[in-house]
């Protein structure tokens, strides 16, 4: 690769490009090397597919750019269940259109638009012929920068809004410098990026059912409850305590998200979810697994994390052996879906 890197090491690159390759054989390397996040299905014929990915790992995110020939792609519940993948992408598009699928008015992003997808969300999107610069985050990284964590999937913002712009611009020359940036510079703008990318989404923050609401302490509050989801004494009365509001504006807070009740049970099946894919909690029965992250009965435990994920607790745990993420390691030997799959 050309250009020659500051003092330290290069950012880990990773390159997939069909050039040279038969559709047939291209479309069946591109399916397999999706299947870590998508079902994907091709809009055209097979003998005409062509696709180029290119990525950098920058630490704790990954910044993609893909050129691919029209296709669908799928993330069911069943699929968020298997593979236990959280994260957010931010996708703009540099050509041609991407977005859902059920034919809602102005659901799809065209030339500079940028669309979110939430992946742990359903959806099921669909694109022409295009190109795209994706930047793929932990949810632990960007939720607490946003007003609204849990709302943003298959959100489309105008790659004409100013901040978007300057997004944009952001993201291409970070990824333009990429190859001749050192990873400890590329960590060190990690930060910056988040803070511009959080900046983007809550200036055009979805209305919470027309209220006007305090993103803050509601990040705040959402983000005491993922830490504490496992303490079977945590109460609203305690919780509201804790930030010096009454009852009455701890549930106005959170109604937008269910409730407070929704909420806290929202963050224990994530936290029973995770624990069922660790393989060091292998020793652990699925009712303790339940029980320490507060579900008292087993029965209520398996229809609520159905409900969510799609699979029961039993067939999480199953799935997570067969689709492990790949061992931490040199990252130089490992290609971007893996990379994705790792992001914690």
């Amino acid at each position: 690769m050309a250009g020659a890197h500051p003092a330290g090491d290069p950012i880990p690159h990773s390159l997939f490009d069909s050039a040279g390759m038969k559709g047939q054989e291209a479309l069946a390397t591109w399916r397999e090397s999706m299947d870590a996040i998508y079902d994907v299905r091709l809009c055209v014929d097979h003998a005409a597919f062509q696709v180029r990915a290119e990525a950098y790992h920058f630490g704790e995110v990954v910044l993609t750019a893909y050129r691919c020939l029209a296709q669908t792609f799928d993330r069911s519940r069943a699929r968020i269940g298997r593979d236990g993948v959280d994260h957010y992408t931010l996708q703009f598009c540099l050509s041609g259109r991407h977005g859902r699928r059920d034919g809602v008015r102005g659901s799809e992003a065209g030339l500079g638009d940028l669309l979110i997808a939430d992946l742990a969300q359903p959806h099921a999107t669909a694109t022409s012929d295009f190109d795209s610069l994706n930047l793929t985050i932990p949810r632990r990284l960007l939720a607490p920068l946003l007003s609204a964590p849990d709302e943003q999937n298959l959100r489309i913002i105008s790659g004409s809004a100013p901040l978007a712009g300057l997004f944009r611009n952001h993201l291409i020359g970070l990824f333009a410098a990429a190859r001749t940036m050192s990873a400890k510079e590329a960590e060190a703008l990690v930060a910056p990026t988040l803070g511009l990318a959080a900046a983007v989404l809550n200036a055009a923050a979805p209305e919470n059912r027309g209220r006007v609401l305090d993103p803050i302490l509601a990040a705040q509050i959402h983000r005491l409850l993922s830490d504490q989801a496992a303490d079977p004494t945590i109460t609203a009365e305690g919780v509201a305590e804790r930030f010096g509001i009454s009852r009455r504006k701890l549930y106005y807070l959170l109604e937008p998200h269910g409730g407070f009740t929704s909420c806290l049970r929202e963050r224990r099946l994530d936290l029973a979810h995770a624990m069922l894919r660790d393989p060091m909690q292998r020793g652990k029965s699925i009712d303790e697994i339940a029980q320490s992250c507060g579900f008292a009965w087993r029965t209520n435990f398996a229809r609520t994390f159905r409900a969510r994920f799609g699979v029961t607790p039993r067939e999480a745990r199953s799935l997570a052996g067969q689709h492990e993420a790949p061992p931490t390691g040199d990252l130089t030997k490992q290609h971007m879906w893996e990379w994705i799959q790792m992001l914690r």
